[in-house]
């Protein structure tokens, strides 16, 4: 068996998305936006991990130099990964952007309009873009050091005619907070056009800069990718929001870690450049297309029919939940496990509506850790703080690239009333938590939602989660110890049922891994099913590996990173789906000699959901819920369509089973909550 390296288990994820997008199967514009997750997918990798790596690098300069050299080469290992990569990326862009073209719209450039289109570029330019326009005269004394990332800019060359003066360069910002990339033009001869917003700035620059003389202007994108990575401790006498606030300023002029530009751009403006943004090493620069920021291909316009794009799915009613009857009401009789995005989010949108005008409903505690622009879980906690509920919620502001969006979030809650629980220093809390008390006949009644996903209307109709609805006292009594763990800034507390991390998952989950261990040796049945998100671990992994080597029988299907890689033992299958939804689940099954234990929740296995953040699994006690969770995995591991198989030594390669037909996880188990809730 083979251990390889977090990182580069995660980009070999980002290749499975460029494989949806090179598939001639998958919907022309769903294609389209494939390339564009993986754009945006890896400038966040760059803004982490590869930030993360170049600390590393220069901590290590300072007081470790002997680990300096790992480091290195593990970062050039990336950049040559995804180097190859950027190679089929081209590649594949050019294979859509292709057919897309045969299906009757072009991506023109400034050099290709016709005059109708010309007339409408001008008008646009100066109605729409002009108004907002940063143009910066670079020189090079100019001081680029605070030029914020996540958008492209024009780096343009100037002159004048007959002149014999020095070029002149000049800097100009994209505009990309309520504009669009791509705009459409006036069609021409039962075809559809679009062009690209940097282009029609090109189309311009004469608006631009002829005033001032200059008559030849040619024109370069570049982007620069900064290190993300906030600094969340400092001035004890600053409230949290106040340092995370400062923080996410900071975090728009952190270190480059890539400055990518066109591989035309001449050599004086590229060192110009470099120069102000203050680069000092020719590693961050990379050569590039003329076009950037692929990730805006994910909002393309929709210009082609709906066989083009996935087919919605008919949301499921869940069987156990009928209209004109209370959802709490449904969840006092029985356990209920809703599937996203096959059930719709919006059970939990009306339980909590319903809780806050409910009477007998005293108080609302609930975590929060990425929501919905236009939050309905928002509103539904301000109404009932206004109908005198309780309401007490947890934002976590440490939410990567949400913590603004949070602390507004936060601060809308406390202006109508709601209980801030304030963040604690150090610890992500990462769980996705509810817990509802009711007076029912003078007794306090509690119920319970806890998900292995985001409370978020949108990302619930795009991810794969679980999410399990249930009365049992026991169950929601630690729910409420959850909290109160969370409230008291981290105490240690005893749970006989939940698992929380950072105190119990790890050695829980290595007892259920020992105990099948012993039941293999003992001639029982022993398996172990997992599915998750990541799994890099090491002591995992080599627990893992420790539990097939004795004859268990392990199954795990991991989305995005794995670190495990197995070539020859028959008693260890991995495997990665990526298909229309991101498989986003976390469900942990243990044989326990028939006796089945079985988990859901917010946890991988990696080193910072055990050890560093506050995450919680639930046991699912319902023989009917496991039975469902367990048929859904055997599905998992019938696909030969969308299943890459982790065992080979080429990544990414479909699994093949012993299916005569061709077997799709996602639509298969869409069939079968629909016949199971019929």
């Amino acid at each position: 068996m083979e251990i390889i390296n977090r990182e580069i288990s995660w980009l070999h994820f980002n290749s499975r998305l460029l494989q949806e997008a090179a598939d001639n199967t998958v919907p022309l514009l769903e294609r389209l936006k494939f390339l564009g997750i993986y754009s945006n997918n890896l400038d966040e990798f760059y803004r982490v991990r590869v930030a993360s790596i170049n600390r590393l690098i220069e901590f290590n300069r300072k007081n470790y130099p002997e680990k300096v050299k790992k480091s290195e080469e593990l970062l050039q290992e990336i950049v040559s990964y995804i180097g190859m990569r950027q190679l089929e990326f081209n590649n594949i862009k050019t294979q859509v952007l292709k057919e897309l073209e045969q299906k009757g719209i072009s991506i023109l450039n400034e050099t290709e309009l016709n005059e109708q289109q010309q007339i409408f570029v001008k008008d646009y330019f100066h109605k729409h873009i002009l108004p907002g326009l940063f143009t910066l005269i670079l020189k090079r004394s100019t001081d680029l050091s605070s030029l914020p990332d996540g958008t492209i800019y024009l780096a343009v060359d100037l002159s004048k005619k007959d002149s014999d003066e020095k070029h002149e360069f000049a800097l100009i910002q994209i505009p990309d907070d309520k504009m669009p990339r791509f705009i459409v033009l006036p069609s021409f001869e039962n075809k559809k056009f679009v062009i690209r917003l940097d282009d029609i700035i090109r189309y311009c620059l004469s608006d631009i800069f002829g005033v001032f003389g200059y008559s030849h202007f040619n024109a370069y994108t570049i982007k620069i990718t900064r290190d993300a990575e906030i600094d969340l401790y400092g001035n004890v006498s600053k409230s949290f929001i106040d340092i995370v606030a400062e923080s996410i300023k900071k975090r728009k002029t952190g270190a480059p870690v890539r400055f990518i530009h066109d591989k035309n751009m001449p050599h004086p403006l590229v060192s110009l450049v470099t120069n102000c943004l203050k680069i000092k090493t020719s590693k961050n620069a990379i050569k590039g297309e003329r076009y950037h920021n692929s990730k805006d291909f994910m909002n393309f316009p929709k210009l082609l029919g709906d066989e083009f794009v996935y087919k919605k799915i008919e949301a499921l009613s869940h069987r156990h939940i009928k209209n004109k009857v209370r959802i709490l009401s449904s969840v006092k009789k029985k356990d209920i496990l809703l599937h996203y995005p096959y059930n719709s989010f919006s059970v939990i949108v009306n339980m909590l509506r319903e809780a806050s005008v409910d009477p007998k409903v005293k108080s609302i505690k609930i975590t929060l850790y990425r929501l919905a622009n236009d939050s309905k879980i928002i509103s539904a906690l301000i109404n009932a703080a206004r109908n005198g509920k309780s309401v007490t919620a947890f934002l976590e502001l440490k939410a990567r690239f949400d913590e603004e969006q949070n602390i507004y979030w936060t601060n809308q809650l406390e202006d109508a009333g709601v209980k801030i629980i304030k963040t604690i220093s150090g610890i992500k809390v990462h769980s996705k938590l509810i817990l509802i008390r009711a007076k029912e006949n003078g007794v306090n009644y509690y119920y319970s939602n806890i998900s292995t996903g985001n409370f978020n209307e949108k990302t619930a109709q795009l991810y794969s989660d679980l999410s399990l609805l249930t009365a049992n006292q026991e169950l929601c009594i630690e729910v409420g110890k959850v909290f109160y763990l969370i409230e008291s800034a981290y105490q240690i507390i005893n749970f006989d049922h939940l698992v929380v991390s950072p105190l119990y998952t790890r050695n829980l989950f290595m007892d259920l891994i020992e105990n099948e261990i012993k039941n293999a040796q003992s001639g029982l049945p022993a398996w172990i099913n997992i599915k998750l998100n990541s799994f890099t671990d090491s002591i995992f992994i080599d627990k893992i590996k420790e539990a097939a080597e004795a004859g268990v029988n392990v199954r795990i299907s991991a989305r995005a990173a794995c670190s495990l890689i197995s070539h020859t033992n028959k008693n260890l299958q991995t495997i990665g789906i990526v298909d229309k939804f991101l498989e986003h689940s976390r469900v942990y099954m243990f044989c326990n000699n028939n006796d089945n234990k079985i988990y859901i929740g917010s946890s991988d296995l990696m080193i910072r959901n055990l050890d560093t953040r506050i995450e919680v699994c639930v046991p699912i006690y319902s023989k009917e819920i496991q039975k469902e969770l367990v048929d859904i995995f055997d599905i998992q591991f019938r696909d030969n369509t969308k299943a890459r198989d982790w065992s080979s030594n080429e990544h990414n390669v479909i699994r093949e089973t012993r299916e005569t037909e061709k077997v799709r996880t996602q639509y298969e188990v869409y069939n079968y909550l629909k016949i199971l809730n019929s």
